[in-house]
């Protein structure tokens, strides 16, 4: 079948014309809904993001109050290393006498009796003591407890140059006794070494 079409050729492309214009406009509503889709999306994510922008940032807050609470104890955790150095300054050439009395007291054999103990920076040990003489017919068999006090001092590490300066036969508590003198360096603390 053959359409014979009697309207004239400008109401035709007018027709045509008009259809066009439908299509432009229907393609500019898809547009435009296309567009208010990508925006609202977009808006809804930036939404989104501001929520988590905002929890970020009230979290950071409440970390840097915490952060400004703790700050003191790293101030005072500095302080106390800068105090400690200090002291660690000052007593470093401290001499702990109270140590070397100990070891001077755990090494002295049971027959050793000390007097007097006297030590200083400077002259280090001298003790005065008496030893029990046990063996009163030999002259020298009394010195064994002297002898073995002057081994054991010597092995101490703190101290050095352990000499018997004086030993004579006396009596010590209505008993036959040596009296005798001994002297020793004491090791200087800041170096841990022999004092010249």
């Amino acid at each position: 079948m053959m359409r014979v079409n009697l309207l004239p050729p400008e109401i035709l492309e007018r027709r045509k014309s008009e259809q066009r214009v439908v299509w432009v406009l229907l393609a500019a509503v898809f547009v435009g809904v296309v567009l208010a889709g990508v925006w609202g999306f977009a808006s809804y994510r930036a939404g989104v993001k501001q929520d988590e922008l905002a929890q970020l940032q009230q979290l950071v807050q409440s970390t840097q109050a915490q952060a400004d609470q703790l700050a003191i104890f790293e101030e005072r955790a500095v302080e106390l290393e800068a105090r400690k150095a200090v002291a660690d300054a000052a007593l470093g050439d401290r001499r702990n006498w109270g140590k070397l009395y100990d070891e001077v007291s755990l090494v002295l054999p049971a027959d050793v009796w000390i007097q007097t103990m006297v030590t200083n920076e400077v002259d280090g040990l001298a003790i005065d003591g008496y030893a029990l003489d046990s063996v009163t017919d030999t002259p020298d068999g009394g010195h064994k407890p002297i002898a073995k006090t002057l081994v054991r001092l010597s092995d101490l590490n703190d101290l050095y140059d352990v000499w018997l300066t004086n030993s004579a036969k006396t009596e010590y508590l209505e008993q036959p006794a040596i009296q005798f003198s001994l002297t020793a360096g004491v090791v200087s603390p800041a170096e841990g070494e022999v004092a010249p």
